[in-house]
């Protein structure tokens, strides 16, 4: 990237009532500074669902660590809930050597794919005759 434009980004939308966080770029000790007082906002909502997308991010540190940690704490506190989308492999790398990975509930993708629907079995129609049953009684049509 050029000197006046920074190597990261972040875009806040909603999609299935989640807060999606999608972070591009790489994740160090500035992009911590720009974005955390943004991802700070967002996590302050009591009882939201918000996912981080780390699908973009090509560099992750200790910074970048700090930022999602301090969010996974924030969302913890104010009972929410936080996934995050499991980045390439050089930033799942970095979670896993950290040992922070097991801290966060990781998904691969948001929203999940919808779960396979099991084919229905067709139909088979299956043509019964009944036989009129006979009723006990006289057969003349008198009434007993």
């Amino acid at each position: 990237m050029g000197a006046q434009e920074p190597a990261f980004a972040m875009r806040e939308r909603v999609a299935c009532g989640a807060i999606i966080i999608e972070l591009h770029g790489e994740l160090d000790i500035l992009a911590e500074q720009e974005l955390g007082p943004r991802v700070d906002a967002l996590t302050e909502r009591g009882r939201a669902d918000i996912v981080i997308d780390l699908r973009r991010v090509t560099f992750l540190d200790a910074s970048g660590l700090r930022l999602l940690l301090r969010a996974r704490h924030r969302m913890l506190c104010r009972g929410g809930r936080l996934r995050v989308v499991r980045g390439v492999p050089r930033v799942s790398r970095v979670m896993r050597v950290s040992g922070v990975d097991a801290a966060f509930d990781i998904v691969d993708a948001f929203p999940p794919p919808a779960p396979a629907v099991p084919a229905v079995p067709s139909v088979q129609l299956v043509q019964t005759e009944f036989a009129a049953a006979e009723e006990p009684g006289p057969r003349d049509g008198s009434v007993a």
